[in-house]
């Protein structure tokens, strides 16, 4: 085990206080030419377990020269669906439905300038959420975006919760991918 795999895993193969030893799975998953649309993956848990760590990767490329200059945009998620498959929005975004969270009001906003906005709720179960945005100048250069998010949810997951991921476009078209490792511990 390299110091950069200790640094982002200490815990791996040392016992856990749930029941034994982390375990480490993970996905990949592309979508080519995504141009102004969304889709969705999920799996189902078959064992109850805590989620404790999780590397995601994601990327987008153009794939062509634009027709002319403008933002890529793509957001991604990652969320557990309790008990059931999820269920999700109309195309062509297909966002998650995740049920509002019991536990906070709804979002208000103080807008004195009349600002145009779009908002949604606080909902439950997401554990990951990032936005990809980009300036694709006519030519393309210099224009794909990357990030890396590590999140450590400590998500108690029963057997039969799905976790479901999340990507969607806008702007100039191109490819995006996501790299997803996880480290969890059987319950």
């Amino acid at each position: 085990m390299n110091a950069r795999t200790k640094e982002l895993f200490p815990q791996v193969g040392a016992p856990s206080a749930a029941s034994g030893p982390q375990q480490l799975a993970g996905f990949g998953w592309e979508i080519s030419d995504i141009n102004n649309n969304g889709a969705d993956v999920y799996f189902e848990g078959l064992d109850a377990m805590v989620l404790n760590t999780i590397n995601i990767d994601v990327a987008f490329m153009l794939t062509g020269p634009p027709a002319q200059a403008g933002f890529a945009e793509v957001l991604c998620m990652g969320g557990v669906s309790r008990g059931a498959k999820p269920t999700f929005s109309d195309p062509p975004a297909a966002y998650i439905n995740l049920p509002p969270s019991p536990n906070f009001a709804r979002l208000a906003v103080h807008n004195p300038n009349n600002l145009s906005n779009g908002i949604g709720g606080v909902v439950s179960g997401l554990f990951y959420t990032v936005i990809l945005k980009t300036w694709v100048p006519a030519d393309g250069t210099a224009s794909s975006t990357y990030r890396h998010v590590v999140v450590s949810p400590g998500l108690v997951l029963s057997k039969g919760d799905f976790l479901v991921f999340h990507m969607d476009h806008a702007g100039v078209g191109g490819d995006v991918e996501m790299q997803t490792s996880f480290q969890y511990t059987l319950s």
